[in-house]
């Protein structure tokens, strides 16, 4: 009895020495470690999205904003295993996929799970009663993208899709979190940063079922930038109308902003679908259609411009000093280079006969180009064309901005390993051959032309106090004018390609274009500016397979001037 004594007090104390220890190196060691686990358990940072800033156009319309959407969401280290089937129930998702869901990569320990975006609000009053039922689960409110105007300005707008773990991790996380999203194309791209705000927080106190207790501090989310561009909605609205149910693209630039009042492509889409969840099968349709809707004919796009770039041609031979306006050559219907060599035709077969450099513009005769061609070299022609602003990609405020094609001799040895051939240039001369420009370069082009050589640089953003540029491309303003002489002759003269398109209530300037694609049905084109004395608007109508220019695209022209006189210019 004695001697068990002494060891029982021995134990004893020596459990105490080793529970003293414990204590120590819990409490004081690891205490802070501890600590903060147990301040993670009870304190809770919830982010707060920033709405994204808002797209209007000139007038004020809305083009992109934003509604408020409930989700729901879960933080997993309070949900316990009975929720996940009832929430299953009550969210109409097999269990596996909520399971899936609450695994998802986040933010932060204790960080919610995003469950189910944009559910509506019976859903969320369910939800809310039967809350004691869910430990973990409960609703957020955050903004959903909206695009109200559907197709009008899709491809101009864009769409906004969510970031990537490898955006993620490269970003900015005060300004993006793991669920945050971004500009995918258009202006919501392009001005992502300055539509984006500053996400804002609060921090809570949980109880042991993660409860919300009280909300300890908060800091409100900043808004992103409104921004405003330079179309007119309504316009835009009916040049899309104009081109429905046609691979078409239809362009209007202001001369004295340089801005963009419409720009619209067909068919479109709409961006909602990229946005709005539970819309995954139409997304997959828009990627897999024949009919590309996601693309932007007007400005992602490139095809031969046919007989439109015989404006190029004529300023080529001009300032070379290869012809005078008044140079005339006779056609009858063909070209050969040399006598029995093959003949180059023109599209009237019987032949325009002796032409000058007006009427052969006026009337966009082939054989004319041809002999203008024979005396250019390609690199002659791809100088001036390059000078016009075609061949280089555009600093236009979207995406996938097509830079064309201006071939020369160079690109052809370096591309195709083969030499130039004189038959090559007359093809180029006439807009055909490797040439290729899409309808917005197109545009460019007859603005310089209609601003007397100024160079023109086309936007959808409206800056205050923006300056534009008095810099001049190396064309001589003479020459210039005979062009647009020439361009004048094509609407007003009775034998004009593009009579179509003559309205009567002021003089048009223009140019057709017949651009050849065979085996298929060749592209459409007409360009021009409006009024032919002190001009106020340049414009493109391209039509893919849409035929003669002087017919498909002159008849939209004339209805789009007739729409620009009653719905814009009045309103200047």
């Amino acid at each position: 009895m004695n001697i068990r004594y002494p060891l029982f007090r021995l134990v004893t104390y020596l459990g105490l020495v080793f529970l003293s220890i414990g204590l120590f190196k819990t409490q004081v060691i690891q205490g802070r470690l501890y600590r903060r686990l147990s301040e993670q358990n009870r304190v809770r940072l919830i982010p707060l999205e920033a709405p994204r800033g808002r797209v209007l156009d000139k007038s004020g319309h809305l083009l992109a904003t934003n509604h408020s959407s409930f989700d729901v969401v879960a933080t997993p280290e309070d949900v316990t295993p009975e929720v996940f089937g009832r929430l299953a129930k009550l969210l109409e998702l097999p269990e596996k996929e909520i399971r899936k869901r609450m695994s998802a990569p986040r933010e932060y320990p204790f960080a919610p799970a995003l469950i189910k975006e944009d559910v509506t609000k019976e859903l969320v009053f369910k939800i809310e009663e039967r809350k004691p039922e869910l430990p973990g689960v409960s609703i957020q409110i955050s903004f959903l993208r909206y695009y109200p105007y559907q197709e009008t300005a899709s491809h101009l707008i864009g769409f906004i899709g969510k970031i990537n773990q490898d955006e993620y991790r490269k970003s900015d996380h005060e300004r993006y979190g793991m669920n945050s999203l971004i500009g995918r194309a258009g202006i919501e791209k392009i001005y992502d940063e300055r539509l984006r705000g500053w996400r804002g927080g609060k921090q809570i106190e949980v109880n042991a079922r993660g409860q919300l207790m009280r909300v300890l501090s908060e800091r409100d989310p900043e808004p992103g930038e409104d921004l405003t561009v330079s179309l007119d909605l309504e316009f835009q609205k009916k040049i899309m109308d104009l081109i429905h149910g046609r691979h078409a693209a239809g362009a209007v630039l202001d001369l004295n902003t340089e801005g963009l009042i419409a720009l619209a492509s067909s068919p479109a889409y709409d961006p909602n679908v990229f946005v709005t969840p539970g819309h995954a099968k139409e997304r997959l349709g828009f990627l897999r259609d024949e009919d590309a809707p996601l693309i932007d004919r007007g400005v992602s796009s490139a095809y031969p411009p046919g007989s439109v770039f015989k404006l190029v041609t004529a300023l080529a031979a001009l300032e070379t000093g290869k012809i005078t306006p008044n140079t005339r050559f006779h056609c009858n219907g063909e070209f050969r280079l040399k006598p029995g060599a093959r003949p180059y035709h023109c599209w009237n077969k019987q032949g325009h006969g002796s032409l000058n450099l007006y009427e052969a513009l006026e009337r966009s005769c082939n054989v004319y180009f041809y002999n203008i061609g024979s005396r250019l070299t390609a690199d002659q022609i791809a100088h001036f064309a390059r000078e016009l602003g075609l061949g280089e990609r555009m600093e236009i405020e979207t995406t996938n901005i097509a830079p064309g094609l201006v071939p020369d001799t160079a690109w052809k040895k370096e591309r195709l390993k083969e030499k130039w051939y004189q038959g090559e240039t007359l093809s180029f001369a006439i807009g055909q051959s490797y040439l290729l420009v899409s309808p917005v370069q197109i545009l460019r082009l007859s603005a310089i032309i209609a601003k007397n050589g100024r160079r023109v640089e086309p936007k959808l953003l409206i800056e205050k106090n923006e300056s534009k540029s008095d810099e001049k491309i190396a064309i001589h303003e003479e020459n210039l004018n005979v062009i647009k002489r020439g361009m004048l002759q094509v609407v007003e003269s009775d034998y004009g390609t593009g009579q179509l398109a003559r309205v009567d209530f002021d003089k048009l300037a223009a140019k057709t274009g017949t651009a050849q694609v065979p085996p298929q049905k060749a592209h459409s084109w007409m360009t021009g500016f409006f009024p032919y004395e002190n001009p106020k608007i340049a414009f493109v109508v391209f039509v893919e397979h849409g035929g003669p220019g002087g017919v498909t695209s002159a008849k939209i022209v004339k209805d789009m001037l007739q729409i620009w006189r009653t719905d814009v210019a009045k309103m200047a």
